[in-house]
């Protein structure tokens, strides 16, 4: 298998949801996007979903200018999509590993290093993307990394 989709990790969400966790999102390091190849098989299901633990424990790229561990999101919100009543979005700043050699990023993995380096979720790229000696950027959409909408129909 290989990163083929964007997605949520169900365990994480349902902690949150069952008030089992909380993130402080005023804390600049309360989130952290590591990039991985296309050879991690991402598990959207499974029960401890986290960075450093199987299969986020292998396959994340390397090279200089990239740090393991990846980069902490600055300005992260959980927030209603402005103009978009009954949606939520998470959103934070755009990413830069400047003179950076990097081969084959193909998704990246946000986790919660405060909760045990929890995955939050999984953001697929498309294609593998690499940069020698040059400046690698992830550029979050004006609605966010993702947005959820709560209004119905509901399934």
């Amino acid at each position: 298998m290989a990163i083929i989709r964007d997605g949520l990790y169900v365990s994480t969400f349902l902690a949150a949801l069952n008030n089992d966790v909380a993130v402080d999102l005023s804390d600049p390091a309360a989130f952290k996007l590591a990039m991985f190849t296309d050879s991690l098989t991402p598990d959207f299901s499974a029960a401890s979903p986290a960075y450093g633990s199987a299969p986020y424990n292998a396959n994340e790229v390397a090279g200089p200018g990239y740090t393991a561990s990846g980069l902490a999101l600055a300005s992260a919100v959980f927030e209603e999509l402005a103009g978009s009543p009954g949606t939520v979005r998470f959103d934070f700043a755009n990413l830069s590993w400047a003179a950076s050699t990097i081969t084959g990023a193909k998704g990246g993995l946000v986790y919660i290093p405060g909760l045990s380096n929890a995955a939050l979720l999984l953001r697929s790229f498309g294609q593998p993307y690499s940069t020698e000696d040059g400046t690698f950027s992830i550029n979050v959409h004006a609605d966010g990394c993702f947005k959820l909408g709560l209004l119905g129909p509901i399934l």
